[in-house]
């Protein structure tokens, strides 16, 4: 990739191989970082066919909530106002690099303070999406549609799993039925503690906003509590995770309907985890990931209330 950083008027670039990008190197064809001639870093992306348009809506996104104090690497505009830039026949968009913490696993899911900070920013990205309609022409995620795809591709390839996971389905129907008369809201999308640059044990932004659009209200709530509960099961009702619920409570961000219903969505959500162990052949985690599943498919009855208690 050339470094070029010319058409975003900060001149040439240098390579800094020393810096590690967080987040996934896989939402692009390629990434690295980059400083300018004033020592200020950056993430420079090469985007892949057919990423263009959408990129370019996530950028006017973040640009809105960047504007309204969200901590979002928000992209640069390019000369012509947009965020995706051509330059040689590549597209290329550039983010500021923030520095941070490394973020301590597992220790983490007993912080109650990441947990206020998360449900803190999950609160203002409630309140400031509802000025953004960038994504009101896509198509609705709808989980039952993913869910059950993932299972007819399962079905061949990996049978011990699919039929591990089938007692599953009945347990989410719930869910399903309600999907689409929950409360939505904009969604960042793929909203987990290692896709938060952390300070201290503050959020000092959030990165990966590929998968951002219209969503049940808790989904991103439902994505983080999963992810917490992977690395120790009983974290779900303790340290990170009441906060991050008692946070939302207190910002007006968790109503009955949604929360009523919050188990069975961390539950189908991890069907999106399942599908990337496989995607990557990763057996260990794809094992660990379907105990987990099961774990929380026996546990639906307990956890509403456990958190009712704390919450």
């Amino acid at each position: 990739m050339n470094d070029d950083l010319t058409p975003w008027g900060l001149g040439p670039g240098r390579t800094r191989d020393d810096i590690d990008l967080p987040g996934s190197p896989e939402r692009c064809l390629s990434r690295r970082a980059v400083q300018d001639a004033d020592a200020r870093v950056w993430m420079l992306e090469e985007l892949r066919p057919g990423q263009f348009e959408r990129r370019e809506r996530i950028g006017r996104a973040l640009a809105t909530l960047e504007s309204q104090g969200l901590p979002v690497p928000a992209y640069r505009p390019g000369p012509d106002g947009r965020y995706t830039v051509e330059a040689d026949g590549l597209h290329r968009q550039l983010s500021p690099y923030v520095p941070g913490d490394p973020l301590p696993q597992p220790e983490f899911v007993d912080h109650a303070r990441r947990g206020q900070s998360l449900g803190r920013f999950l609160a203002d990205l409630r309140q400031a999406g509802t000025t953004i309609r960038d994504f009101d022409r896509e198509p609705p995620f709808i989980l039952e549609d993913y869910v059950n795809e993932l299972m007819a591709a399962m079905a061949p390839r990996r049978p011990e799993i699919h039929a591990a996971l089938l007692p599953v389905l009945p347990l989410l129907a719930p869910l399903f039925d309600a999907w689409h008369d929950l409360p939505a809201a904009l969604a960042q999308g793929d909203f987990h503690p290692l896709n938060v640059i952390w300070q201290d044990r503050g959020a000092a932004a959030v990165i990966d906003w590929e998968f951002m659009g219209t969503r049940p209200a808790l989904f991103d709530a439902a994505n983080c509590l999963g992810c917490v509960g992977i690395e120790d099961p009983h974290a779900l009702v303790k340290g990170l995770a009441p906060a991050l619920l008692t946070t939302l409570k207190n910002h007006g961000c968790l109503d009955p309907d949604s929360l009523a219903l919050l188990p069975e969505l961390i539950l189908g959500l991890r069907f999106a985890w399942m599908s990337e162990w496989l995607r990557r052949k990763d057996a260990p985690m794809a094992a660990l990931e379907l105990r987990y599943m099961r774990l929380l498919a026996n546990s639906l009855d307990t956890l509403l209330p456990a958190w009712k208690k704390i919450v």
